[in-house]
């Protein structure tokens, strides 16, 4: 594989979380918030936020890797420890396991775009700051 095999760049930043492989102009959207971030910088600021200072002791799990000859779709599992500041709460100190799928568009050695779906109500259940509704 080369290193512009788009599913080595996915695997690669699945491993690492390294944003060095978004495209310098980027779009990274969270399915959950209104607006997408654009550009590499924009990107690295919350990558970091969330992989460094919201939780700790990060791991992504992958389950499945699924290349089309329009990108790359992985299914796979958060798994971290809640020790910053998530949202406007405080740390709970409480570990979660998300379910997570992205879709990841790839031109060159660079992701140029991303699409993450999770269910934020499971993140905040799992963290204690809600409870079963049923």
């Amino acid at each position: 594989m080369s290193p512009e095999d788009p599913l080595l760049v996915v695997q690669t930043y699945l491993h690492t979380r390294n944003s060095d492989l978004f495209a310098l102009d980027a779009e990274f959207r969270f399915m959950s918030q209104s607006e997408p971030l654009c550009g590499r910088q924009a990107i690295d600021v919350v990558l970091r936020m969330f992989y460094q200072e919201m939780f700790s002791e990060v791991r992504l799990e992958p389950h499945i890797l699924y290349a089309t000859d329009k990108g790359i779709v992985a299914e796979f599992t958060f798994c971290g420890k809640n020790t910053g500041p998530l949202m406007g709460t405080l740390p709970t100190g409480k570990e979660v396991a998300i379910p997570m799928i992205g879709v990841y568009e790839v031109g060159g050695a660079h992701i140029t775009r991303a699409r993450l779906y999770y269910d934020t109500y499971l993140v905040a259940r799992q963290l204690g700051l809600f409870t079963e509704l049923w």
